[in-house]
């Protein structure tokens, strides 16, 4: 996506670039202006898809700037930077077609979450603009069309399915939205089947299936009945179970009603956001809106202490009993109904405390896991198995990590290191681990250096604080008896190695961590 930064404001405009350039590689800031007159020209020039602009600015602001560009037929999205009191333009700004509107100063998570809106929008005009010969060519070309939006058509498409169908304004229709959440097209044909199948002979309405696989959705369009209630039920009590009786697995089902064609888009877009209910009233519920509003849910109570717990499992190395915990920190979340935003905030929390932690044990790891892509998937789950998944593909991680080999070659090292892990306790030395291995610690101390790539001495220092940090935050331990259970037998020593290893002394390093 080729992307035009128009900021009067040198460090807001670098600043923007910037993030930018850390959100996606093929987000490309092609060009930057200073003012509407040089972004008219550096538009006209370099022909973006985006356009990020300031209002208010010398010379020529914002807002006169996408007037120009309208009249020259320039067609481009359009995200506007502002503050609060400049509401007035940013309402003018809307009307000229602009695609978001971010408030400064613009934070790291809301441009990234914008530009990925600004993505798709510009795939489905795309997949509109190929398909642009058959808009009319059927009644679910019309419906797919309108949802994915883009169209010029448009006008033209509402007065076609009220001159063609008699679907008009006073029109009543249902939107069911089949969250699926794979690419397999098998899977996907088939549940379209399944669908058309009951639906069928059943009720006196007309529907129309067609996918939207950008989002992952199957919608449903009901329609010409006179109890779409009954089409509610129906959905709650027989399709969902002959889908689900099919071993279909991670699937969420929404149902919305609403008046008039001109209502389909919005309307799908308001379930599809309802759809993470699923999260907490199981894959078997139709998610159904407004009654949505109407749940009551308890109050999110986090359990801190299993928190605590799979913490301290990180620093001894214990996945099994990590495993353990997770499920358990899982099924708290099913003991009581709590809101799914809460949920999804809870395992975000759980996971980067978890990751957190890893980065301090384990970086090879920590990198493996990618927190960032991580945290992502937790946060986009819709179903409780994406969530359960995105959560437990930590563990998968850290399982996979701890069999890995021990980068040493010779017998010598590896016998070594198992040593260490041993008797560290015991103050464990380069000579005392020489003479048990029948060598000099001068051929040992080389060895080691060379195929470990840190010399023995650190090696034995890190492996002892890397222990610390798990009895810090895993017991209540005073510094000496910690310091005693690493093998320093002086506690000050110890504090004075913790803190020239990690930055922080003993007791910083327990409450920043526990």
């Amino acid at each position: 996506m080729r992307i035009v930064v128009v900021e009067d404001e040198y460090r807001v405009r670098s600043g923007v670039v910037k993030l930018i350039g850390k959100i996606k590689p093929e987000y490309e800031v092609v060009a930057e202006a200073e003012n509407g007159l040089a972004g008219v020209d550096t538009i006209l020039e370099n022909k973006p898809d985006l356009v990020i602009v300031d209002i208010k600015m010398p010379l020529m602001d914002g807002i006169e700037m996408l007037s120009k560009l309208k009249e020259k037929g320039i067609k481009h999205k359009t995200i506007i930077l502002s503050g609060y009191s400049d509401f007035e333009f940013a309402q003018k700004a809307i009307k000229l077609g602009v695609s978001e509107y971010l408030l400064k100063p613009v934070t790291a998570n809301d441009l990234e979450q914008t530009l990925l809106n600004i993505e798709k929008e510009i795939l489905m005009e795309k997949m509109l603009e190929a398909n642009q010969t058959q808009v009319l060519s059927s009644i679910e070309n019309i419906f797919q069309n309108i949802v994915m939006g883009g169209s010029d058509k448009v006008e033209e498409m509402y007065r076609f399915l009220s001159d063609r169908y008699g679907l008009g304004q006073n029109t009543e229709f249902a939107a069911v939205s089949v969250y699926y959440g794979t690419d397999d097209r098998d899977h996907i044909n088939k549940l379209k089947i399944i669908l058309a199948d009951d639906l069928t002979g059943f009720g006196s309405g007309s529907f129309t299936i067609f996918d939207l696989a950008l989002h992952q959705e199957i919608i449903v369009l009901i329609y010409n009945s006179e109890n779409l209630q009954a089409y509610e039920r129906f959905f709650q009590n027989r399709a969902i179970r002959d889908i689900l009786g099919q071993d279909f697995k991670g699937l969420a089902f929404g149902w919305i009603q609403f008046t008039g064609p001109e209502n389909i888009k919005n309307s799908i877009n308001t379930i599809r956001k309802e759809l993470k209910w699923s999260i907490v009233l199981g894959e078997d519920i139709l998610i159904s809106y407004p009654k949505t509003r109407q749940i009551n849910t308890k109050l999110i109570h986090y359990p801190i202490e299993l928190e605590s717990a799979s913490k301290a499992c990180v620093f001894s190395n214990d996945p099994g009993r990590l495993n353990r915990l997770f499920e358990e920190f899982a099924s708290w979340w099913r003991k009581e109904l709590y809101h799914p935003a809460g949920v999804i905030e809870a395992f975000v929390r759980f996971a980067s405390s978890i990751i957190n932690v890893i980065k301090e044990t384990d970086y090879d790891l920590y990198e493996a896991i990618n927190q960032k892509e991580t945290l992502q998937k937790l946060i986009d789950s819709i179903t409780w198995n994406e969530l359960h998944s995105a959560l437990f593909s930590i563990i998968e991680k850290i399982t996979a990590g701890s069999n890995r080999e021990i980068q040493a070659v010779s017998l010598i090292v590896k016998k070594a290191v198992s040593l260490v892990n041993e008797f560290y306790k015991d103050g464990i030395t380069l000579d005392q681990t020489a003479a048990r291995l029948n060598i000099t610690p001068e051929y040992l101390g080389s060895l080691f250096n060379r195929e470990m790539g840190i010399n023995f001495s650190t090696y034995i220092k890190e492996f002892r604080i890397k222990k610390a940090k798990g009895l810090l935050i895993g017991k209540d331990l005073k510094t000496y008896e910690i310091s005693r259970q690493v093998g320093y037998s002086d506690p000050k020593y110890f504090c004075r190695v913790f803190k020239e290893t990690t930055g922080l002394t003993p007791g910083e390093y327990q409450k920043a961590y526990k």
